[in-house]
């Protein structure tokens, strides 16, 4: 364990020292989830995010079983009152431009999981992580991990920097780290390993006064094969 000698050189204040069962590394959709399921379970959890929400991120389309995994969290209500374009459907269009007629997912399974969101990502995990902290969560933005504590080959904690400049020291029994793409844990241990395949590139853009269908239509993802096979794009209405 580090001591505040061992971290006075980070700047900011000198270290402090705190416990948790669980610490979470990332605030978004994922280390939102994990940490109010563990909350809700009794269990005193602290996440650190490193930014400062609401922040930009690029948007998702929810698919139908995400229904279930809300209502554990308690956010079917929050959805329902949210702005977010209610997707009741997906549609395709193929190289040739030919339309499949839409897949409508209560057409499937009539229950009100066939009916999910388009979410605007700065928003959705803002409720998310608002959330966690209704359950108990004890959530730190612009709050920079520096470094995840060993003993052997188990995780025993975090050194962060908080947002006010003070470097402290949480031991936990469990470490999640939720940090997506950064793979803080992943990057560490060498864990990470590209699939050559799937070696491929992604481009997106937003547009305004875009058509809109209505009804059963407004909130339809339409999935479209470019003309030489060779890529896809996805078209998604939001609010």
């Amino acid at each position: 364990m580090l001591d505040a000698a061992g971290v006075s050189n980070l700047g900011g204040s000198e270290a402090s020292e705190c416990e948790a069962d669980v610490v979470v590394i990332g605030g978004g959709p994922a280390g939102a989830t994990v940490a109010t399921l563990l909350a809700q379970q009794g269990r005193s959890v602290q996440l650190f995010e490193r930014e400062k929400f609401p922040r930009f991120h690029v948007g998702e389309s929810l698919i139908p079983e995400t229904y279930w995994t809300l209502k554990r969290l308690n956010m079917l209500e929050k959805m329902k009152r949210s702005s977010f374009v209610k997707k009741r459907s997906v549609q395709f269009v193929s190289s040739n431009g030919r339309a499949s007629a839409p897949f409508y997912f209560e057409d499937n399974n009539p229950h009100e999981c066939s009916q999910t969101w388009q979410v605007v990502r700065s928003e959705f995990d803002l409720l998310m992580l608002n959330n966690a902290r209704e359950h108990g969560v004890e959530a730190h933005e612009g709050a920079r991990v520096l470094d995840v504590l060993f003993d052997g080959d188990r995780a025993t904690g975090v050194r962060v920097r908080l947002e006010c400049g003070e470097t402290r020291t949480v031991q936990a029994k469990v470490v999640v780290d939720a940090s997506g793409q950064s793979g803080l844990l992943m990057n560490r241990l060498k864990l990470r390993t590209w699939d050559p395949v799937l070696n491929k590139g992604a481009i997106w853009t937003y547009w305004q006064g875009a058509h809109e269908d209505t009804g059963r239509d407004e909130g339809a993802t339409v999935i479209l094969q470019t003309a030489d096979r060779q890529g896809w794009f996805w078209y998604i209405p939001l609010h």
